[in-house]
């Protein structure tokens, strides 16, 4: 009996073709909130934007990520100047076009979703205010990519309600409130996705981004990760310690808070895996990459 290794020379002799089960590569997944892009601040300077985008660069020639979900750009044009020049040639499918409902103007914090796989559909949803939250902002980048062995994955960029005003019990409730409200309309538009998409087959889900919490009981009220673990996600960051998943880094703007796990990728459909953070120089930005291998089941 001839072993597996010895069938491709058999058939090549004889003229025989058999299919060869070739396991496909692992896609690579970063998300990144790259702090203010470019230049780290709200008011930076030309020299902080140079700075900082010099080092954005050569972390994604690093890395090389196939997909990459961002949060905190204030510029579109130089997150897609930056996305287009890198290896790979990412193209930057969708960023979104918040509006801070105070002011009624552009927030200066978007989402975006940038990758190297075509896009069926690629844009942005604000999340809706209502009575309880009439304040209620940001919202989500959405894009549904071509998976290479057929199908979609479909893809979300986020970053949730921010820790600011949680100094009070009224203000930390409010904040978990706000987060919850954001993640329940992401699980519905989840279930429209799925409607409009089901003629096609999705090869899994993904959300990714700065959640501002996490599941070390650190935010008492907040349930946004057990929320989308019970809409059917997988917390990559479940079994790997604490200590090899801090994402974001003490500042001046938020001192009372230690280095902690901030960013997330939760998937549905992929093989489970762990995610990795990816240390990047603190002029870069205060929160680490997160880095996932996506693999079909």
């Amino acid at each position: 009996m001839c072993s597996p290794r010895t069938l491709p020379l058999i058939s090549a002799i004889m003229g025989i073709f058999i299919p060869m089960q070739l396991s496909a590569e692992p896609i690579k997944l970063l998300s990144w909130n790259i702090e203010w892009f470019p230049g780290g601040n709200p008011k930076p300077k030309e020299a902080e934007k140079t700075k900082q985008t010099k080092l954005v660069e050569e972390q994604l020639a690093a890395i090389k990520p196939d997909i990459f979900l961002a949060q905190e750009i204030t510029d579109k044009i130089a997150f897609e100047k930056v996305v287009s020049t890198m290896p790979g040639k990412l193209t930057m499918h969708v960023c979104s076009r918040f509006m801070n409902h105070e002011s009624k103007e552009l927030s200066p914090q978007q989402c975006a979703i940038a990758s190297n796989l075509k896009a069926d559909s690629a844009f942005f949803e604000s999340f809706k205010p209502n009575k309880k939250l009439p304040h209620l902002s940001r919202g989500f980048a959405f894009a549904a990519l071509e998976h290479p062995q057929g199908g979609l994955i479909m893809i979300y960029s986020v970053h949730l309600k921010s820790n600011r005003g949680s100094e009070t019990p009224e203000g930390e409730q409010n904040v978990a409130d706000t987060r919850a409200e954001s993640v329940r309309q992401i699980l519905s538009h989840k279930a429209e996705m799925e409607k409009r998409y089901a003629g096609k087959k999705i090869m899994g889900w993904l959300i990714g981004g700065d959640f501002n919490t996490n599941h070390d009981n650190q935010f008492t009220k907040c349930t946004a990760v057990a929320d989308l673990v019970k809409g059917g996600f997988s917390n990559t960051w479940d079994k790997t310690p604490k200590e090899e998943r801090l994402t974001w880094f003490t500042n001046p703007f938020a001192p009372q808070f230690k280095p902690t796990t901030f960013d997330y990728v939760m998937t549905i459909g992929f093989k489970e895996t762990q995610a990795k953070a990816i240390p990047v120089p603190r002029e870069a930005s205060d929160h680490n990459a997160v880095l996932l291998m996506l693999e079909a089941k």
